[in-house]
């Protein structure tokens, strides 16, 4: 995919924590996110995200949006899945392309790491990054009715994933029958 003019995406260091968090705080809402607002002074980069695992899209100093993406918790058994835990970009740079260039930026990066497959979790009601998601190469793979609470009614939580070319790798096993 071609880049956007003057926007560029590099992998976040610790002083991008506040910047990130003020992106996450103005995008953070129930249809998206089934936990509660965090405190905006608690720190960005977890050991779940890791400033290595978010990679952020930039115009000269400012930081537009971002996503996270990381090894699954289970490297012997699915160390070849990458996970997106989060992708967000700041509402006055939204529908420019960035989260379409963010996505690309994490699958070159799943490529790079040996991963054959990327895989993400998106609230039923966030039809947005669903739209998203499908539009670049994902594709649904299962749906939990109902998995979520939130405010008064029931939300599903929908699995979506990213097969990545297996021909990169000339090893790839073959697929499961389903």
């Amino acid at each position: 995919m071609a880049g956007l003019p003057g926007i560029g995406i590099r992998t976040a260091v610790d002083g991008d924590d506040r910047a990130l968090a003020v992106i996450d705080h103005a995008t953070w809402s129930p249809q998206v996110h089934p936990l509660p607002l965090w405190p905006l002074d608690k720190p960005f980069f977890t050991e779940g995200a890791a400033p290595q695992n978010v990679l952020l899209a930039h115009q000269d100093d400012r930081i537009l949006g971002y996503v996270k993406l990381r090894p699954c918790p289970i490297p012997a058994a699915n160390g070849h899945v990458q996970e997106i835990n989060g992708l967000a970009v700041a509402p006055a740079h939204q529908g420019r392309g960035i989260g379409r260039l963010l996505l690309d930026a994490a699958r070159q990066l799943a490529i790079e790491r040996r991963a054959r497959r990327i895989t993400l979790r998106v609230l039923g009601t966030n039809t947005g990054a669903q739209a998203l998601y499908l539009a670049n190469g994902f594709h649904v793979e299962g749906r939990l009715v109902g998995q979520f609470l939130l405010e008064g009614r029931y939300v599903d939580d929908v699995f979506m994933a990213m097969e990545i070319a297996a021909d990169l790798y000339g090893d790839a096993p073959s697929k499961p029958a389903r």
